[in-house]
């Protein structure tokens, strides 16, 4: 370790001394980031430096005289230098046939490259100099390389060879890559005298620093000492994944915006999803939750347990503690997994959710993932990569979510998508986030995500014949017991990715099956919605006799194994089927009562008989 810089994040130590061994070195990873690092000039204090102002603060202590740096259309520009090491950089110029800030061919950056490395050219004894390529993989225009960029890396991979000490370093170029695979590998992993070397996010640590600093330009700080220190502690955990730049600007949009240090978590998510208002810490929300129980038990029915339990994880979520237990608060605002019968309210209940906290049913987005059982379905919810067709259209799930960032995402019959998906859906519950196909992030901090499942109902026998795993005998604690068992089975062994089912584990929510008393209430009530639609398109009333009556619902809850959709399907065959008939055959005038005496088969069909 240097020890002018003993606080220097471990990467900036590691290219400390890969200077001493290595002509070439390969940055990657957070590249484009501010780091908070020692101030050369003033003992004790930090600031924050962008990566070419980073790199010349390990390189002038170990001697470098000058740091040139070039980048696409800009061109290059000497960033520091010695008064030695001036000469040296006008010298590189010199050989190279360049002139600052101008735009360079192909050729000329080859021959930069050469001038600055090649010491049979650039015979001068001198410190050594250092090129920052500050945008190497543009330098190329697509996946195949032309004979131009073939020569350019064959020429950069001899001088990395060829290249000898220069004092107590070499002529270094440095490569700043988004990613180490923006090269081919036969340069950037084939050569052993290149260094390659990640810079890492922020964690915790670095991110809370950077806030005890930045948090004294946020409107309307506490006074107390204390209080700050927890402002600054809010700040770091909420900004979960961010960049230290973007922490940066975060203060800037608070103090735009007027959003006081005490909300510090609302400038991070203003600055995330790119809207003020919260409907979460609304006022609204928190009363109609307060009789939600009530009101969801109305329009799912039979499931009282299911919904109180939706209920609790949601009060979590409206009063922000999600990811308050990890220290993690850019997570979704929260998870629900419904497990349980077909046909007993799981689609109806996060349809029911949207219009609860958002007052808008059409807030929801439901994917069907039996739609994305192939592996290249990917791109449907994310976009295509670059180079595929359709890559600019961006992905149906995070174009949903960029434009209306407040919704319920439903991912119906998880159990149904290809397995690669399941690592996109890791990556939303652990980080909030999500990066397309055009490589934007997505932020998934303010949306409710549900998904839902038939595991466990029926379940694989000897010979895989499906047997029954649960039926409408048992009580629910045995349903749900034995439904949550074979969850864990299928995430942890039959499909190995316990790590799924880790995250999902305490939002599991297990229905019932649908019973007598509410299977009556749901045929009664699409009975009532026939009625209407005839009320409202004819002016008409539909009534029907005891026993018409009697024998329409005894027909449509005597097989509830496809619960309410197969409720709703009988009625359709019994009733609407041969109403349509007859009002068509016979359209009634306004006022006219439709009388059904009673209700017939006829072949497969059924018809009615009116009075």
């Amino acid at each position: 370790m240097n020890p002018e810089h003993p606080t220097n994040p471990a990467w900036l130590r590691e290219i400390d001394l890969a200077l001493c061994a290595h002509p070439q070195i390969l940055l990657t990873g957070n590249v484009r980031d501010l780091y908070r690092l020692p101030d050369p000039g003033f003992a004790g204090r930090v600031r924050f430096m962008g990566l070419v102002e980073a790199l010349w603060s390990v390189a002038q202590p170990r001697g470098y005289g000058a740091l040139l740096a070039y980048s696409t259309g800009v061109g290059v520009e000497l960033i520091s230098a010695t008064p030695e090491g001036r000469t040296a950089a006008e010298q590189v110029l010199r050989e190279a046939d360049v002139e600052q800030r101008r735009p360079l061919h192909m050729a000329q950056v080859r021959d930069l490259i050469t001038a600055v490395t090649d010491l049979d050219r650039r015979r001068a004894a001198g410190p050594p100099v250092a090129l920052v390529l500050s945008d190497a993989a543009r330098l190329f225009t697509g996946e195949l390389l032309s004979p131009e960029e073939r020569l350019f890396l064959a020429t950069a991979d001899r001088l990395a060879y060829r290249a000898l000490p220069v004092g107590n370093g070499y002529n270094t170029v440095f490569w700043v890559l988004d990613r180490e695979h923006d090269l081919p590998a036969w340069f950037a992993t084939g050569n052993h005298t290149l260094r390659i070397t990640g810079i890492p996010e922020p964690d915790l640590s670095a991110r809370l620093a950077t806030a005890r600093d930045m948090a004294v330009k946020l409107p309307e700080m506490p006074e107390e000492e204390s209080e700050r220190q927890a402002v600054a502690r809010r700040f770091a955990e909420a900004s979960h994944g961010m960049r230290l730049r973007s922490m940066q600007d975060v203060v800037r949009l608070a103090a735009a915006a007027g959003i006081p240090g005490a909300r510090i978590d609302d400038a991070v998510r203003a600055f995330r999803v790119g809207v003020p208002d919260n409907p979460w810490q609304s006022a609204g929300l928190r009363d109609r939750l307060r009789t939600a129980e009530k009101e969801l038990g109305t329009r799912v029915l039979g499931q009282p347990d299911a919904v109180r339990r939706v209920l609790d994880i949601l009060a979590r979520s409206a009063t922000g503690l999600s990811g308050a237990h990890t220290g993690n608060t850019s997570k979704p605002r929260g998870v629900l997994f419904f497990a349980g019968p077909t046909g007993v309210g799981k689609t109806e209940l996060a349809k029911a959710l949207a219009e609860l906290l958002f007052g808008d049913e059409n807030a929801y987005l439901r994917f069907d993932m039996s739609e994305f059982s192939a592996e290249h379905s990917e791109a449907r919810l994310i976009g295509a990569p670059p180079g595929f067709i359709g890559h600019d259209a961006g992905g149906e799930l995070t174009n949903g979510i960029r434009q209306q960032p407040f919704r319920v995402v439903l991912f119906d019959e998880i159990e149904k998508a290809h397995q690669r998906l399941l690592d996109k859906f890791l990556q939303i519950l652990d980080d909030g986030r999500l990066t397309d196909g055009r490589g934007g992030t997505v932020y998934f901090t303010e949306a409710l995500i549900v998904f839902t499942t038939n595991l466990g109902i029926v379940v694989p026998g000897e010979d895989n014949k499906p047997v029954e795993n649960v039926t409408d005998e048992m009580e629910l604690p045995e349903i749900e017991e034995r439904v949550r068992q074979y969850i864990e089975v299928f995430f942890r062994h039959l499909i190995g990715r316990p790590e799924l089912y880790n995250r999902v584990e305490q939002s599991i929510v297990v229905f019932d099956f649908l019973r007598p008393e509410a299977a009556l209430e749901i045929a009664d009530r699409t009975i009532g919605r026939v009625a209407d639609a005839v009320r409202r398109n004819f002016g008409a009333t539909l009534e029907f006799s005891d026993s018409a009556r009697e024998e329409l619902l005894q027909q449509a809850t005597y097989n509830l194994r496809n619960g309410g959709r197969g409720i709703v399907a009988t009625i359709e065959s019994i009733l609407l089927n041969p109403l349509a008939r007859e009002l068509f055959a016979r359209p009634p005038v306004p006022g006219q009562a439709l009388r059904v005496a009673a209700i017939e088969p006829q072949g497969q069909n059924y018809v009615l008989v009116m009075e």
